[in-house]
């Protein structure tokens, strides 16, 4: 997906394209599609190097402003949607925390200062999706973990990138509703084994992920 900024970078380079292409044509008559009313005066490129305006350009360039300012309003919405979506999951969480209980606990580790998926954690990723597809009533709660190498702050920020890795697969191959998933970071404020080997660091670096089920 194209950030904000690669969009207005791109904007800036078809404006600068357009304009090099204007300059460089040659004297022509130029018919910039008006209708209705008295016909214009057919202006050329001398009247309109005089006249220092480019009706034809002015609107070209008004144009690709829009289309930029819409694209980036996308881009917006598709990151404000998944923090709205979290922040429901939460909610629905927090109102009926002692209404749900855990049926279904899993783990799956990352590489070192990593948080793709790997190829081990996809079989376990898709079970869980199975899981949630049996009933709709299912919830998941989604916690990104580290090891203790780094800062707190650091850490804070890739557990959250690993619980949301998680997460976007979920939604991408398993087709889960954004809603029904709560992503946590808790860095590297709960290992499950010691972090003075290289294997206790191996297993704090993980994504737990319960499934929640409605206590009827």
């Amino acid at each position: 997906m194209l950030s904000s900024r690669n969009l207005k970078v791109l904007g800036l380079a078809i404006c600068t394209a357009v304009f090099a292409g204007c300059a460089f044509q040659a004297p022509r008559p130029v018919d910039c599609g008006f209708t209705g009313g008295p016909a214009p005066r057919r202006a050329t490129s001398a009247t309109i190097i005089e006249s220092g305006q480019d009706p034809c350009k002015s609107a070209c360039v008004d144009s690709l402003r829009r289309r930029l300012d819409d694209l980036e309003r996308k881009v917006g919405d598709v990151a404000k949607t998944a923090d709205e979506a979290n922040a429901t999951a939460q909610k629905a969480l927090k109102c009926c925390r002692k209404e749900y209980e855990v049926i279904l606990t899993r783990s799956i580790e990352f590489d070192f200062n990593k948080y793709d998926i790997r190829a081990d954690a996809r079989p376990i990723l898709d079970s869980i999706a199975i899981k949630m597809a049996s009933d709709p009533d299912y919830m998941a709660e989604l916690g990104g973990n580290c090891d203790g190498v780094g800062t707190t702050d650091y850490n804070i920020v890739l557990g959250q990138k690993r619980a949301d890795a998680a997460r976007g697969y979920l939604v991408s191959n398993g087709h889960i509703n954004l809603g029904r998933m709560q992503i946590r970071t808790f860095g590297k404020d709960a290992p499950i084994a010691t972090n003075d080997t290289d294997a206790g660091r191996q297993k704090n670096r993980r994504v737990t992920i319960n499934i929640l089920s409605y206590a009827k």
